[in-house]
């Protein structure tokens, strides 16, 4: 039974006064819409854009975000269970062997400029698989971005596998816009809240649905008053944007086929 929000307040500590507990909001299924895209960019607060590879307006959508503050990250399809059709271009595919498998990855990557990360969409098959895990996260740490998991699957290894390699990862604590008859925006965002002022943080996945994106503009100003709102990468564990800098393709990438 989920706790209401007057219960979950009764629990927990007064607010930190120096927002040292921070939320960061991950907006992911964008590249399609600019029109969405640009409402989305007005936000008052710092969010982190996650757009689909090879869709209409990635590179315009990537490079409003980047002069707005906004962080990017590429939003991967990946093979699920369920639902092919929605995948769209660039879809890892556990059919793939390894060289096709790299070159879909370096091809999407290329498509989304200023990305710093990236996280799947769909893929509750494919992030069971460790073989494709292991290489889709040989090629992030060569390319030094870091890795979210969305947990589309509660078997997911990505993460694992991430750390394992030494990528950079974090995992999505919250989806804002999980529909179900027992969740709500409002009821989302208080589990995402709890979180974050129980460990310090929490990672928010939201849609660019009418719903939500109104419900943003209405609830950010509160959020603020009590949490730093950040991009993910300040939330991954060891990734560092002084090191690693803006996503490049490496000549031996660039050269391969």
């Amino acid at each position: 039974m989920i706790a209401s929000a007057n219960s979950i307040e009764a629990q927990l500590p007064a607010p930190q006064q120096d927002k040292q507990n921070r939320i960061s909001i991950v907006i992911d299924d964008l590249g399609d819409n600019s029109i969405i895209a640009r409402k989305l960019l007005k936000l008052p607060a710092t969010v982190t854009v996650a757009i689909l590879p090879h869709t209409p307006h990635a590179k315009l959508i990537s490079n409003l975000a980047t002069k707005q503050g906004h962080e990017i990250i590429m939003h991967l399809p990946m093979e699920a269970f369920t639902r092919p059709d929605l995948l769209g271009p660039g879809a890892l595919m556990s059919s793939m062997d390894e060289k096709a498998f790299n070159r879909v990855f370096k091809n999407s990557l290329e498509s989304i400029p200023n990305a710093v990360g990236f996280n799947n969409h769909m893929g509750s098959l494919l992030t069971e698989d460790a073989e494709k895990m292991s290489w889709l996260m040989s090629m992030a740490k060569s390319q030094s971005i870091f890795f979210l998991d969305s947990k589309t699957s509660e078997s997911s290894i990505a993460e694992n596998i991430a750390n394992q390699l030494g990528v950079p990862t974090i995992g999505r604590d919250i989806f804002l816009d999980h529909k179900s008859k027992h969740n709500s925006l409002a009821k989302q965002l208080e589990r995402a809240k709890f979180i974050a002022r129980k460990t310090g943080q929490a990672v928010l996945i939201c849609h660019p649905y009418p719903e939500t994106i109104d419900f943003l503009f209405a609830n950010l100003g509160e959020l603020k008053a009590e949490f730093k709102l950040v991009g993910i990468s300040q939330l991954v564990p060891s990734y560092s944007n002084a090191k690693y800098g803006k996503v490049a393709i490496s000549p031996s990438l660039a050269n391969s086929d």
